[in-house]
């Protein structure tokens, strides 16, 4: 019966051995655990992030700019009708231009990404008009072309929708309605942590300067228990 319990334990320990290490690969970066224990793991959402500009047509650009993943690249994504600069983006991918796939045409616009292997690319937008728009990409090293700053949308009631955003600058917050996406209420960040009153509900961030800071909403006035968001984790800390 020892012997039996003895190799009921190394059994064990082997599993408990290799869910570690299938724990480890799964979620440290691709170095020495050592040198990955020193920093923090980054947002996985940052390898989608970047700058978002409106090229028409209900849909935007996100672009990127960082050597250590492939170097430029614009993904083109579907947005709703009503999305303004500053809304979250993460929707659904069309298509991806990036050194190797240059070009593409969606809902009637033609897609070129200009100056992929020089010191200055751009996604050039034209239209079946001819009529072009350049958008210059993020330069190498900045936070947007890091994907730095992870945006989200929560429904937090009322028929109210909150975009939260967080990166270098810290957490921030604006609202606005889930059907038209009409802005309203105004801005809570570092700076201004709370809303007035004059807003006419209460939205407040808690901890703005620590890891996990969250927004504390009550659209309802008081004498109602308010709702706690979190905001998503930076893609990355500098």
């Amino acid at each position: 019966m020892p012997v039996v319990q003895a190799g009921r334990r190394r059994s064990l320990l082997a599993v408990s051995v290799m869910v570690s290490a299938l724990g480890a690969t799964a979620l440290l970066p691709v170095t020495t655990a050592s040198a990955a224990s020193a920093a923090p793991a980054a947002n996985p959402a940052a390898r989608y992030a970047g700058q978002s500009v409106a090229i028409g047509q209900n849909m935007v650009a996100v672009l990127r700019n960082d050597p250590r993943v492939g170097g430029p690249e614009a993904w083109i994504r579907a947005v709703q009708p009503h999305w303004r600069q500053g809304d979250a983006y993460m929707y659904r991918v069309l298509v991806k231009l990036d050194v190797s796939h240059r070009t593409a045409k969606e809902r009637g616009l033609s897609l070129s990404l200009v100056g992929a292997k020089g010191s200055a690319p751009a996604l050039r937008v034209t239209t079946a008009k001819n009529r072009t728009q350049t958008f210059p990409l993020p330069k190498v090293g900045t936070p947007d072309a890091r994907g730095c700053t992870i945006i989200s949308e929560r429904f937090i009631g009322a028929g109210t929708v909150a975009v939260l955003s967080n990166g270098p600058k810290g957490p921030s917050a604006f609202f606005k309605d889930a059907g038209d996406g009409t802005r309203a209420g105004g801005v809570v960040n570092r700076a201004h942590p709370a809303l007035p009153k004059s807003a006419g509900f209460v939205a407040r961030i808690t901890h703005p300067y620590g890891p996990a800071p969250k927004l504390i909403t009550n659209m309802e006035g008081g004498g109602h228990p308010a709702s706690t968001t979190a905001f998503p984790a930076p893609g990355c800390t500098k």
